[in-house]
């Protein structure tokens, strides 16, 4: 992985901090079709590095809340909100002072439904870098906005839970598979014009990978989860279950229990 030092040098001056934007911006791999990943883990481990002023602390706020009108997609500047989020999450996994957990989980959440795509990933990225620092705090704060949230926060929720280093613990496994049968009765419910959103669409395609990762950690009760929801008389509920069965991660290690669904499907005419 590429190193960036002088991170450390421009994030202790506020005399550098459009030097560090034009740093991030220039490599920022944007616009493109793939922005610079690894580049914005440095930078939030740059900052969780810091003793953090309140400067510094409003300067990666902003750039989280940095609007599609000042950051638009797919420009380099649409890196600077992307940076700020992740930066956001590696710090509230860190240890923020209760005050600044506050606004970074808004900032986090508020992505969740940006219209930039990009952003709404900072925002599943900043929850498993929570994940990565402690699973019960992740599980408070989906317990939370599960309790009312848009289909955007769904789908964040259910990529931030679908990564591979937060689910060792099989208990927490198992809380992800009933997040995700909520979601799927949510899904469910959707009235015809919800179904034809951008909002619907995006929540229906991470759910159609997301479960498997679930599946794969907890077998036994995940092939439960998808046998359940393959009998609900309900065409995107069915689509998810499908996709997810086509994912190699269960499909190689779980052949018997993925062909018995996928007979099932072909029983009833749904291929």
């Amino acid at each position: 992985m590429k190193s960036f030092p002088a991170f450390g040098i421009l994030l202790k001056s506020r005399a550098g901090r459009q030097e560090l934007f034009t740093l991030l911006e220039k490599n920022s791999g944007l616009p493109g079709p793939r922005a610079n990943l690894e580049l914005g883990y440095s930078f939030a481990r740059a900052v969780v590095s810091l003793n953090l002023q309140e400067w510094q602390w409003e300067m990666i706020l902003g750039m989280a809340s940095m609007s599609p009108s000042k950051a638009p997609p797919n420009t380099s500047r649409e890196y600077l909100p992307f940076c700020g989020i992740v930066a956001l999450g590696a710090l509230y996994a860190a240890g923020l002072p209760r005050p600044r957990r506050r606004a970074a989980l808004a900032a986090i959440r508020s992505a969740a439904s940006d219209p930039r795509w990009r952003t709404r990933e900072a925002s599943a990225m900043a929850l498993q870098l929570i994940g990565e620092g402690d699973t019960g705090v992740l599980t408070e704060i989906v317990k939370d906005w599960m309790a009312r949230a848009s289909l955007l926060e769904m789908r964040a929720v259910v990529a931030g839970l679908a990564h591979p280093p937060i689910l060792g613990d099989k208990a927490f496994a198992l809380f992800c598979l009933g997040v995700s049968e909520s979601i799927l009765r949510r899904l469910s419910e959707a009235g015809s014009g919800e179904r034809r959103t951008e909002e619907f669409r995006v929540l229906r395609q991470g759910l159609g990978y997301a479960i498997s990762v679930f599946v794969e950690k907890a077998p036994e009760e995940g092939f439960a989860v998808l046998q359940k929801a393959a009998r609900m008389d309900d065409d995107d509920v069915r689509w998810v279950v499908r996709e997810n069965l086509k994912k190699k991660r269960i499909a190689s290690r779980y052949p018997g229990p993925v062909q018995a669904l996928l007979t099932q499907f072909s029983a009833r005419g749904q291929g």
